[in-house]
């Protein structure tokens, strides 16, 4: 029987400040669930605050052929295939100068079916359709503290 698996990460804020940051600031699970996921993934997608201009520039001039970009009110979405830029970049890039996570949402889908949510700056985790071996590895990596649900 097949899982689905919601996490909150244990996380603090600064003064003046709502940017969740994981208690210990680190995102050291991000690295182990994006490779596990990317690797069945044949499209990202990646949200961003339109006043994160910086992050948003940055998607489109390192990918700029890369994705499909959707302009909604608060918000742009970035689609696109799966590719081995995208993949390095998602793996290896994804702390800002200060070290806070960039993307305020990331989605890894096969066929349009989401196999890993990322929300909230990564402090916010859903993954469908799991087995008991891939619920364990995910248990494995989280912080200490991270609220899960499996359902």
């Amino acid at each position: 029987m097949k899982n689905n698996i919601a996490l909150q990460l244990p996380v603090y804020t600064n003064t003046h400040d709502a940017f969740p940051i994981p208690i210990g600031d680190k995102y050291d699970y991000w690295l182990p669930l994006a490779e596990g996921f990317l690797s069945k993934a044949n499209a990202i997608e990646v949200h961003c605050w339109n006043e994160e201009k910086e992050i948003s520039e940055e998607l489109v001039t390192l990918h700029k052929e890369a994705f499909q970009v959707e302009k909604e009110e608060n918000l742009t979405i970035f689609k696109g295939s799966k590719t081995t830029a995208i993949t390095e970049y998602l793996l290896n890039d994804f702390a800002s100068e200060n070290g806070r996570f960039k993307w305020f949402t990331v989605n890894f889908l096969m066929d349009e079916e989401t196999l890993f949510h990322s929300g909230h700056w990564a402090t916010e985790l859903f993954m469908p359709n799991l087995s008991d071996e891939e619920i364990e590895f995910i248990k494995s990596v989280i912080p200490e503290g991270t609220n899960l649900h499996i359902y």
